[in-house]
């Protein structure tokens, strides 16, 4: 799939602004339409749709919203009502009249007058096969066992968030993630990995694991002070896990969302960029010891 490579040199330019500016002639391939969404069962699906632009302002790292565009969805080739425009947290968004499904698959064709149509394709996938998540207080690790489907080629997302109870259900605390790493006392196959820095996220193929019913041992990098965590285990779909790790750093120090994308990242949008990916997360919410 196509890099968007304008953007690499884009984010090389943020990344140093603090130092001294630099007016490089970047390559640029015309407007085309930008297409995001991730989609999650049980969930209405949220679709992004922006312009590409060239980049001359460099303080300016936001792309033009494509308000009034046509995007049809199609699950499992037929076509699902027509998507709502809706602005959410100050930004707009083409969202379902009904929720996603369980592996199905789902196309997403949008156009707009001046610009190229684009189409992209995926599916979502089965919910990760998760249980007895643990931990204890003034402790730094975090269990959970994950067992893996043969029969599939896999790919996973790991995040731990503290949580508090509220109206009698445990919900992540702002949504804010524990950092951790891969304990390496514990988790023999990815010992080579491994390294000494704690994230917020941990992706993971089924490669060292497959078929295996494996007990992850999370450590954190501060003690465990919450009453209540979280262990959420997402399925992503091969698409969806490229375009996860190729953006990772960007979301991870906040540098990225739907409207800003960055990077050489995995494009499974025909004519245009950005990714349509599955994911289906699932959590085990629990009370620290």
């Amino acid at each position: 799939m196509r890099p968007f490579s304008f953007y690499a040199i884009l984010l090389v330019i943020v990344m140093t602004a603090c130092e001294k500016e630099s007016r490089i002639p970047i390559p640029y391939d015309g407007d085309k339409v930008v297409l995001n969404s991730l989609i999650q069962p049980d969930s209405l699906i949220y679709i992004r749709v922006t312009k590409s632009k060239p980049v001359k302002e460099y303080g300016n790292l936001r792309f033009p919203e494509l308000q009034g565009a046509t995007v049809v969805i199609r699950e499992n080739g037929q076509t699902l009502p027509a998507p709502e425009w809706r602005v959410i947290n100050g930004k707009g968004y083409y969202v379902s009249q009904a929720v996603a499904g369980v592996r199905k698959a789902y196309t997403v064709s949008v156009s707009y007058t001046g610009l190229a149509s684009v189409a992209a394709t995926d599916s979502t996938p089965g919910a990760p096969d998760i249980r007895e998540a643990s931990a204890q207080k003034t402790s730094n690790r975090v269990k959970f066992f994950l067992k893996d489907n043969i029969a599939e080629r896999n790919y996973y997302r790991i995040r731990v968030y503290n949580a508090d109870v509220v109206n009698g259900e445990i919900v992540p605390q702002k949504q804010d993630t524990v950092k951790f790493r891969l304990d390496p006392s514990f988790n023999n196959n990815f010992i080579d990995i491994i390294g000494n820095t704690y994230y917020s996220e941990v992706l993971l193929t089924d490669e060292r694991i497959n078929g295996k019913d494996v007990f992850f041992v999370l450590q954190t990098s501060k003690e465990i002070t919450a009453s209540h965590m979280i262990v959420e285990v997402s399925g992503l779909t091969r698409g969806a896990y490229k375009y996860l790790d190729g953006t990772y750093s960007q979301r991870l120090e906040d540098r990225m969302d739907f409207s800003v994308d960055p990077v050489n990242v995995y494009s499974n949008v025909e004519n245009g960029y950005g990714i349509l990916g599955g994911v289906n997360a699932r959590r085990l919410s629990f009370s620290v010891e």
